[in-house]
């Protein structure tokens, strides 16, 4: 396959590097130094983030291992569009019986996700995101599905803004507008992103009610800034939507790379439903395979994880 396949969902590009095709140009532990290399649009490959299996040769009723990197070199613990991604990379090289619709796991840092491709023709798939954990600012396991007001420095009417705060695998700040856009996000993604009350940082969501099934949502990650879309983000705005009763149990989820749908179980446990498409696969030069060998033998801290 070469040193990696590029996917991308909704516009959000992830590299593929698989530790079993020999040398993976990482080696077995990525120097965050290298990833960002290898991620980096102007000097390296390019994409949104790096992911990293199988760690083990797959089989059918195991678990199979996934590693995520964002472009920034640290390490996420989930992400809704890679797992679709990884999915179909799956079903394409190393387990055919996948491709009919036999569900699957995947393993990551921030837990199993059940997949099941739904058409591997379309690349259409869906993914088990499991049980959001809505959180306050006190970190009490209180619900906080009300919001809380988080002062912002600077003056206007977003000194204050109102916000709902979840994990699903990694943490998500949703933030409910009569209006977004991009420049919504550009102005208070980054000050909510690594707001003092978030100390890792977390993913924000600015989202608009459309109707009782329907959102619309600008998303600003806190390794990444604002992407086209986000899968594990979707199902944030989806699952605050859906506990402060805007939304029923399917939601329709758009963004400016495309939608996706969300469904919210009786449980409360939201699962993904969107395409991801092979982008290219590549062979990288060897001045750049040099490079990164000698990025990965000095590795520095992995930083945050990431979105």
């Amino acid at each position: 396959m070469g040193d990696f396949v590029k996917y991308q969902a909704l516009g959000n590009d992830y590299l593929l590097v698989d530790p079993g095709c020999g040398d993976t140009v990482l080696g077995a532990e990525p120097a965050p130094e290298a990833v960002r290399l290898l991620c980096d649009r102007h000097y390296g490959a390019g994409a949104d983030g790096l992911l990293l299996g199988p760690l083990e040769p797959p089989r059918p009723d195991t678990p199979v291992s996934l590693r995520i990197f964002n472009a920034d070199g640290s390490e996420c613990g989930m992400s809704g569009n890679g797992l679709r991604m990884f999915a179909l990379y799956l079903a394409e090289h190393h387990v055919e019986q996948w491709r009919a619709g036999k569900p699957f796991a995947i393993r990551t840092r921030g837990g199993d996700a059940e997949v099941r491709i739904v058409d591997f023709a379309d690349g259409l798939v869906r993914v088990g995101m499991g049980l959001p954990r809505f959180t306050t600012v006190e970190g009490d396991g209180d619900s906080g599905v009300g919001g809380v007001a988080v002062p912002l420095a600077g003056e206007g009417p977003d000194t204050v803004v109102t916000v709902t705060d979840l994990n699903l695998g990694v943490p998500h700040t949703v933030v409910f507008r009569d209006r977004i856009d991009g420049e919504l996000a550009q102005r208070l993604g980054p000050a909510l992103a690594w707001h003092s009350r978030y100390p890792e940082g977390t993913n924000v969501e600015f989202v608009r009610v459309h109707d009782d099934h329907t959102l619309d949502a600008v998303v600003w990650e806190r390794a990444a800034g604002q992407v086209p879309a986000s899968g594990s983000g979707a199902c944030a705005a989806a699952a605050a939507a859906h506990a402060r009763g805007f939304v029923g149990l399917e939601v329709k989820v758009r963004m400016p790379g495309g939608e996706v749908e969300v469904s919210v179980a009786r449980d409360g446990r939201v699962s993904l439903t969107g395409t991801a498409r092979e982008v290219m696969r590549g062979v990288l030069s060897p001045s750049l395979r040099t490079e990164l060998a000698a990025r990965r033998a000095a590795p520095g801290s992995s930083g945050s994880e990431g979105p």
